[in-house]
């Protein structure tokens, strides 16, 4: 009787325990440097091989996990008649020094040329490990300077 009392317990602790997550809004601006090569195939045919490294994400909350963010992301873009394909990922540090990889899938080509499209957390270590969630984004590289503007809006499920 002894022994039942103590697993229906402790089954009753496990189940009230709640679990605790939280979403977050991730809206924000990354800034970085950024190169992007344009290999030509046909008339109206591009690969773009896309490259950025970013020194800070300043979020627009104070409590957004992904302010002061820095680290690489890349991947290729294919523009074939009017439609865009490809993908990449970024592997960022945040201010803890927790690892978030995330997934970018760009789908339009917006206002002044910035490349637009959906992002995904896709893993990473200490708070990132579990964390879900994703959003839209909008990257604007300058031609000249290489200087890159990402714009960023989602959220974020954190455990």
């Amino acid at each position: 009787m002894t022994i039942r009392l103590c697993l229906a317990a402790a089954c009753g602790l496990v189940i009230a325990t709640p679990a605790f997550a939280e979403e977050l809004g991730v809206s924000g601006t990354g800034y970085g440097m950024a190169e992007t090569i344009i290999h030509p195939v046909a008339e109206g045919h591009m690969l773009m091989q896309m490259s950025a490294m970013y020194s800070d994400f300043q979020g627009d909350a104070p409590d957004n996990p992904m302010s002061g963010m820095s680290g690489p992301c890349f991947g290729a873009m294919e523009m074939k008649a009017g439609v865009i394909s490809g993908g990449g990922r970024c592997l960022y540090t945040d201010v803890d020094g927790d690892i978030v990889t995330m997934q970018y899938v760009p789908e339009g080509i917006g206002e002044g040329g910035a490349v637009t499209g959906v992002w995904t957390v896709s893993g990473g270590t200490g708070k990132w490990i579990t964390a879900t969630g994703g959003g839209s984004f909008s990257s604007l590289t300058n031609r000249e300077t290489g200087e890159n503007v990402n714009t960023v809006t989602g959220s974020v499920m954190m455990p």
